[in-house]
């Protein structure tokens, strides 16, 4: 049986707009998704599955008192953090299986008798 590592990276990359919060206030520059890349190892191969996606976060529980201006931020807030840690898990079984499927798939190599060996 395989052994996966999984690792999940929440990059920089955020989509800024304006958005309608959950108490229905208008918010301007309110972070609404995060690229985020969740990567699937096997430990005994090497081979990798990953996925980079824009996840759009969840506002709808979000008042204006929990908003945070965009100048005012030096990371992102706990709650969208939680989202996106929650997302990562979520992707971890369809990576090991992706790896899994590839297992048994046909490989491209080189021909013998190929000079570019």
């Amino acid at each position: 049986m395989p052994t996966y590592s999984h690792d999940l990276t929440i990059t920089p990359r955020i989509r800024v707009g304006t958005e309608t919060l959950g108490d229905g206030s208008v918010q301007t520059d309110c972070i609404s998704a995060v690229v985020c890349i969740a990567k699937c190892t096997d430990t005994d191969t090497g081979e990798v599955a990953s996925t980079d996606p824009w996840v759009s976060l969840d506002l709808s529980s979000l008042t204006a008192a929990d908003f945070v201006a965009l100048d005012a931020l030096t990371g992102l807030p706990q709650r969208a953090i939680d989202q996106l840690t929650s997302w990562g898990q979520e992707q971890q079984a369809g990576l090991e299986a992706q790896l899994q499927a590839r297992a048994g798939a046909p490989k491209e190599q080189t021909a013998p008798w190929s000079s570019a060996k």
